[in-house]
């Protein structure tokens, strides 16, 4: 038994994690950290924001909900669009769509070409999410899959975890516009790593018998159920920590970079 990687074949008992693989989970997990990390800036970023703005906290907050609902009304119709896009081509564009709306936030004048910039970067919001995972699991064998899957979202943590208290205290030692200048120039790094590193890997053919029912999913009572759990853990999370700075620094008393730890 075989399984094949960027077209070698390799031995059953030759390990899938050689360095190569372990190099390429890493960049995966890295595009995972900086997109997360950009993606809740505004959070830790939402005083100096409103102050250099001189927009009130609470419309700077809206930059986290309209992301969202950007996202969520695109993602399907672009992971539909980019279906027969190699998979790394559309990681890269998604990296290089975050690298440019980066740039745009940083040098915006007003809080609507802000908003404008973060909205390129929801755009392709759902779209990486719908590739980055499955190449990390396509990379390396069927049993596998698992691991190599947790490998890239490990970036998501470290995101929440470093990326976004990191930020946030170059918010307040830099200003937001520089803390977001070097998540644009790290985006851009992680794409070109993306585009040197990863294999082309051609879209996955659907399983046999998948496209004899289309609607099945729609009446799936128990996925519909699990979807709006979902929605409403996901949104009550997120009502409370889109203001979490707001709240250590009214309620608990801390001010300054050391809001941000």
């Amino acid at each position: 038994m075989t399984f094949s990687v960027t077209g070698e074949s390799l031995p059953a008992h030759t390990s899938p994690w050689t360095p190569r693989v372990a190099t390429q989970l890493a960049v995966l997990a890295a595009a995972a950290f900086i997109y997360v990390t950009a993606e809740m800036l505004p959070v830790g970023a939402l005083p100096a924001i409103a102050t250099d703005l001189r927009v009130s906290e609470g419309l700077v907050a809206t930059l986290m909900a309209s992301y969202a609902l950007v996202a969520a009304l695109t993602t399907v119709a672009l992971v539909r669009l980019t279906a027969r896009w190699p998979r790394r081509r559309t990681l890269v564009a998604t990296l290089v769509c975050l690298t440019v709306s980066q740039v745009i936030s940083a040098l915006a004048p007003n809080f609507a070409v802000l908003a404008g910039g973060r909205v390129l970067c929801a755009l392709a919001h759902g779209l990486m999410w719908s590739v980055i995972a499955p190449i990390g699991a396509r990379l390396v064998p069927a049993s596998h899959a698992g691991r190599a899957t947790a490998a890239v979202y490990v970036g998501t943590g470290l995101a929440l975890v470093v990326g976004n208290p990191l930020t946030a205290a170059l918010s307040e030692l830099w200003g937001w516009r520089p803390a977001v200048a070097v998540i644009g120039a790290v985006a851009a790094l992680v794409a070109l790593a993306a585009w040197t590193m990863l294999p082309p890997l051609s879209p996955a053919e659907p399983a046999s018998g998948t496209q004899s029912k289309p609607r099945s999913h729609r009446r799936n009572r128990r996925l519909l159920t699990l979807s709006v759990l979902t929605l409403i853990g996901v949104t009550g999370h997120f009502v409370a920590f889109t203001f979490i700075v707001v709240i250590i620094r009214d309620v608990v008393g801390i001010h300054g970079p050391h809001l941000a730890w």
